[in-house]
């Protein structure tokens, strides 16, 4: 009997190794990150295209350099169209396998791919990764569907924030009002094209019944650093987990809720003009 249970053990544990690829990084720019080559702040030193056994979806996974500081990228394209680029940290001496699972969000926050990097190897420059759900490895790409938190008609759960000053609130502490959140982050380009005219928006609204929070999935120090030679006149408040699980790790993201609490507007990519889009809306619906 021992050795059966003993046999049964191996076997599984084999299994999970075997869901394990590795690939190679090789220099260059990929073709597929031609449509934000021009706003992106840092350089891209290398990439590999990973295996998906998915006929319509390809992710890449990159190198990048900025200044003296190195990072890596993922990217996600739907036939051929590019529809996620993130920057992500890889943990070289992760304390858990999980440390390094990062989820890919697509098609307005419908549906999620995640990725576990097992190794990296900047040597050689290979890479070691699985793709995964929510209950074990796989060695094909699952893509799961997502029940939309941010969904308009849905009522935003409440989150706990915290401000540059170290203190926290929540949502309820701005019963009655409409609230504008922001989700962001200084790395990501889009983000800061379109502060500039969310800055309107909160001079616009001043003095009206209207809350403008802009949520920001980065340290403190980096938004610090950010804010020194950047207007964004947004109430900058930090994530936390229950945040990230609502909001996900794609950027930027732009919500307004009701005096309910209620999802009345959601819109994913940001730009120059995304402003206006938020001004006809809460004209629209709050401020006739």
């Amino acid at each position: 009997m021992s050795i059966f249970i003993f046999a049964l053990l191996s076997c599984g544990k084999n299994k999970k190794e075997g869901f394990y690829k590795t690939t190679n990084l090789k220099a260059g720019f990929p073709q597929i990150l031609e449509p934000v080559k021009k706003n992106l702040p840092f350089k891209i030193v290398s990439y590999s295209i990973l295996e998906t056994k998915n006929d319509s979806l390809s992710v890449y996974f990159g190198k990048l350099r900025q200044g003296n500081h190195s990072g890596n990228w993922l990217a996600l394209s739907s036939n051929g169209q590019l529809k996620q680029f993130s920057t992500i940290e890889v943990a070289t001496n992760p304390k858990t396998d999980k440390e390094n699972n990062f989820d890919m969000e697509f098609n307005n926050s419908q549906n999620r791919i995640s990725l576990r990097i097992k190794s990296l190897d900047t040597i050689s420059n290979s890479v070691v990764y699985s793709w995964s759900n929510p209950t074990t490895l796989t060695d094909t790409l699952n893509i799961l569907t997502i029940d939309r938190p941010l969904r308009p008609g849905n009522s935003l759960p409440l989150i706990e924030f915290t401000n540059l000053k170290g203190e926290n609130y929540t949502l309820d502490d701005f019963k009655g009002q409409t609230i504008v959140l922001n989700w962001w982050a200084v790395s990501c380009a889009p983000c800061r094209e379109e502060i500039p005219g969310l800055n309107k928006l909160v001079a616009k609204y001043r003095n009206r019944n209207v809350k403008f929070i802009a949520i920001a999935d980065d340290s403190k120090a980096n938004v610090s650093r950010f804010l020194e030679k950047n207007d964004f006149e947004y109430d900058i408040v930090f994530a936390s987990e229950k945040a990230r699980q609502i909001f996900g790790n794609s950027y930027p993201k732009n919500v307004i809720i009701d005096s309910t609490h209620t999802v009345t507007y959601y819109s994913e990519g940001g730009n120059k003009l995304k402003w206006k889009e938020i001004d006809e809306h809460l004209t629209m619906y709050f401020l006739k």
